[in-house]
């Protein structure tokens, strides 16, 4: 049997000429913090393409995309735990992961805001549509007069149902 082996253990020591306090990079931490960058890069190619589809009129993307920005999403805020002790290492300067955070925080903003602007517009036109058809409709009791009458029957008012 051999035994098993744990990331922490093999950390180690920082090498000569660097910050002591600093954590020591295993392997598959920088595959872990490439695939990061990879998918943060994926994300906003992602919502850049729904952003733009949605500006030349073709709604129908937004449903086609949401699985694939709701998996890439989901990915991300399951992997930051695994690269977040990393941020101030110097891979993570060199492969400019907070300037891609920031990109990434932003094309989800204007997403975000896009996509409520059309959620208020759908409210609003329910609404309209709704006003329209209530207008147009006889949902209740009405007067001699056109006026409508409350609810509560009156026993002058009742429909004679011979004919």
């Amino acid at each position: 049997m051999t035994p098993r082996t744990f990331r922490f253990g093999q950390r180690g020591t920082a090498p000569e000429g660097e910050a002591p306090d600093q954590l020591v990079l295993t392997p598959q931490d920088e595959e872990n913090i490439h695939a990061y960058v990879a998918k943060i890069h994926d994300t906003i190619d992602v919502l850049n393409r729904e952003v733009q589809a949605i500006k030349a009129g073709n709604l129908d993307v937004v449903s086609a995309i949401f699985d694939e920005k709701s998996r890439a999403l989901k990915w991300l805020e399951l992997q930051t735990p695994l690269v977040e002790p990393f941020m101030d290492h110097p891979i993570m300067v060199e492969l400019e992961v907070k300037a891609h955070l920031k990109q990434l925080k932003g094309a989800i903003e204007e997403d975000s805001a896009i996509l409520s602007r059309m959620a208020v517009a759908a409210r609003t036109i329910l609404r309209e549509v709704k006003k329209i058809s209530n207008r147009n409709a006889l949902d209740g009791n009405y007067g001699k007069m056109g006026q409508r009458v409350s609810g509560v029957a009156d026993k002058n008012m009742h429909v004679d149902q011979k004919f």
